[in-house]
């Protein structure tokens, strides 16, 4: 695998805004947006010695009849993960 590219603060504004379309795709996929009362997203870069470290917080609020389990949350974050690798490889690598 090639390296990473050295990043600015625009590339890392940038990444972390694509990374919250592809976390909000993949829940949108994953759980029906009638059932979800409210979607917060919390995603935080950690960028030093040329490493990239990301962390997310997903929060979401339902109704209360929805039957959304904690495993169908953390299969879409998986998958948003997945999909983040292959953008990281098309688009920040060297």
């Amino acid at each position: 695998m090639s390296k990473l590219k050295v990043l600015t603060q625009d590339d890392l504004a940038t990444i972390s805004d694509d990374f919250g379309e592809i976390l909000e795709n993949e829940v949108s996929k994953a759980l029906p947006s009638k059932e979800i009362e409210d979607l917060d997203l919390d995603i935080v870069l950690d960028y030093k010695d040329n490493q990239l470290d990301v962390d997310v917080d997903v929060g979401v609020s339902f109704d209360e009849l929805s039957d959304i389990t904690q495993e169908k949350i953390f299969q879409a974050i998986d998958e948003a993960y997945i999909r983040f690798d292959s953008y990281i490889d098309d688009n920040c690598r060297v």
